[in-house]
This record gives structure tokens, sequence and C-alpha cells, in this order.
């Protein structure tokens, strides 16, 4: 009798999966293999170029709100003295704007690097905390220049925290510019308007006596041949002319071809020309007063509010004017302007 011989089935060999123990290396290249799945930290990863990072996208819009609701007091103080007919931060509104926009072409023609140590956000830490407590404290005292200057320490903390010491490194221009948005205080926007008026004053009276037309200067008053006068108002003092061509200035200075110390030189330019630039508009004025138009030269004439928008024009084209003269000095190359390379 013949026994059938069962057939071999062929059936898919299971392979065992091997765990490795703990603290056990991955066999077989799995430990490579668990790298490239694994989820970089984003403080771990070198970026030559900045892209938001999806975990932090909660976290920014918390932090915006937080932002907002920490500086609403110290912005609404602010707003006052930006739109005082009488004041000399009437410049303030666009600051915040221009620092974006800056911040917005550095990353575009740069990029942005993020590089986050633990050092740094060591010292982020602390930056941060200590520019909020004097932040509260300001608020509680209600000293709004101190309140609104701990926004550039806690925008510093912020950035230095998420992208290390080289974002900071692309970013601390924007952040610094904002401080031509923070009013001084009264106290010493008084002294400061007081000094420069007197000065204009005396330096105005003396080129108009060189120019050949009589005048004497008693306190603020230049007075005329024929009973004339001319007071130097506070707003004449030029210090709101000094206050914005100083932004301009930072600005243009930041931005234009110039490199190493011609940077630095030109800077340096912007106090003297907005000082010289009020000098000849009080000069100019004194001598339209002379020819016995005393109300062209006084607050409402037309010469008056013509000569307040001719010293931003004056002082602005002797800036770029300053730009070539001082290129041609020996020294650091200059290079594109608006000094943005395309980063590497």
């Amino acid at each position: 009798m013949t026994h059938a011989v069962p057939e071999k089935i062929n059936q898919p060999a299971v392979q065992e999966k091997v765990m490795d123990a703990p603290g056990e290396m991955p066999q077989d290249g799995a430990s490579d293999a668990a790298a490239k799945k694994r989820t970089p930290n984003y403080r771990e990863t070198r970026r030559k170029v900045f892209s938001f990072p999806r975990e932090l996208l909660s976290p920014s819009i918390l932090l915006t709100i937080a932002m907002a609701g920490l500086f609403f007091w110290t912005v609404g103080r602010m707003w006052e003295r930006w739109n005082n007919s009488h004041g000399y931060y009437s410049h303030g509104p666009l600051i915040l704007p221009i620092s974006a926009a800056t911040a917005w072409l550095i990353v575009r023609n740069r990029g942005l690097p993020m590089q986050s140590t633990r050092a740094s956000r060591i010292v982020a830490m602390v930056l941060l905390v200590g520019a909020l407590l004097l932040h509260l404290a300001s608020m509680y005292a209600r000293v709004t220049f101190v309140s609104g200057f701990m926004l550039l320490p806690i925008l510093t903390a912020i950035v230095l925290y998420l992208g290390g010491w080289r974002m900071l490194g692309r970013l601390w221009f924007p952040i610094a510019f904002l401080a031509f948005m923070i009013p001084l205080p009264d106290p010493a926007i008084g002294d400061i308007n007081f000094r420069l008026k007197i000065f204009a004053a005396q330096a105005a009276t003396g080129l108009v006596n060189i120019l050949g037309a009589p005048a004497y200067l008693r306190g603020a008053e230049i007075f005329l041949s024929g009973g004339r006068t001319l007071t130097v108002e506070d707003a004449c003092s030029g210090l709101r002319s000094l206050i914005s061509l100083l932004a301009f200035a930072t600005l243009f200075t930041y931005m234009c071809k110039l490199r190493g110390y011609k940077r630095l030189l030109l800077l340096l330019a912007a106090v003297p020309i907005a000082v010289a630039a009020n000098i000849v508009r009080i000069v100019t004025l004194t001598m339209v007063a002379n020819s016995g138009n005393v109300a062209l030269a006084t607050p409402g004439g037309w010469v008056h509010d013509l000569m307040g928008f001719v010293v931003f024009v004056v002082a602005f084209c002797l800036m770029f004017f300053l730009e070539e003269l001082i290129d041609l000095l020996p020294g650091a190359k200059s290079a594109k302007w608006l000094g943005f390379a395309k980063a590497r």
C-alpha cells in the first residue's frame, strides 16, 4: 500500500524583530533610520535662512497678545505725546512701520539665521525678567519713558531666545531704531529745548549783523531797526527738526553704501547739520522781518511755514552730499547702497 507523501508547503519565513534592550545601541543601522525619522527641535536646527517653525506659531500668537496687554497703557501715553501740536515727536507713529519694513528688507535680502543655544537662552531669560520687572515698576510709578524704553530689551530677549546671537545680529538695528518713537521726559525736553533756542538765537543774531542788518538779542527776542522785534519761540529751537533728522540720519547711515568709520562720521554729522539748518532758518526769517514784513516771518506767515519744510529738504540734501564726500576718504571700501548683500 502506497502512502502519499505530504507535500511541503512553502510558508513565508517570519522574521522576528529583535527589540533592543533599554540603553543599548540599535542594531543593523537602526540608529541612522531613527535619526532620520526623529523630528529635530527647532533650537537644534542650524538654518541658513529663517523659516517660521510650526511649533512657535501658538506661542507667538500668545506672545503678541501679551505684549499688546503689557504696553497698552504705555503706547496710549506715547500716542498723546505724538499728537501734541506743541510736541517734538510728531514723527513717532512713522517709526514702527519703518522699523518693520527695514526688518523685512533684511530678512528678504540677507536671510535670517536661527541658532539658539543654551547660553543665549539663559541670557535672554535674565534680560526678559529684568526688563519686565522694570516695565511694571515704571507703569506703577507712571514713568512713561522708562516703561516705553523697556520695549527694546524685551524684544531683544525674545529674538535672542528664539534665534540666538546670530539672529540678533541681523535684527539689532530694527529693534534699536524703535528708540526714536519713545518721547524723552518733559524736564529733559525743556532743558535741551531752552539751550538750543538760546544758542540758535545768538548765532542767528551774529550772522544777521554780519549781513548788514543791525540787531541785538535780549533773552529770546531779536530787536531790529525801526522798532521791529522777532521772538524765537520754543518751537523755533530746532529740537523737533533735530530729533527727526537724527532718526532719518540713523536710518540713512545704516542703509548707505559707506562702511567702517565713514558711517560713524556721517551719523555724527547729523547733529551739526540739523543745528546749522535751523540757524539758517532763523536768519532768513530775521532778514524778512527786517525788511518790514514781520507778519510773514511769524507763525501763520507763508515764509515762516515754508522755511519749516525747507529746513528738512536742505538737511536731507546735505546728508546725500556728505555721503559722497566722505566716500572719497581713504579706508573701508563702499558697498551697494542699502547695504543688503545676498546671503550666501
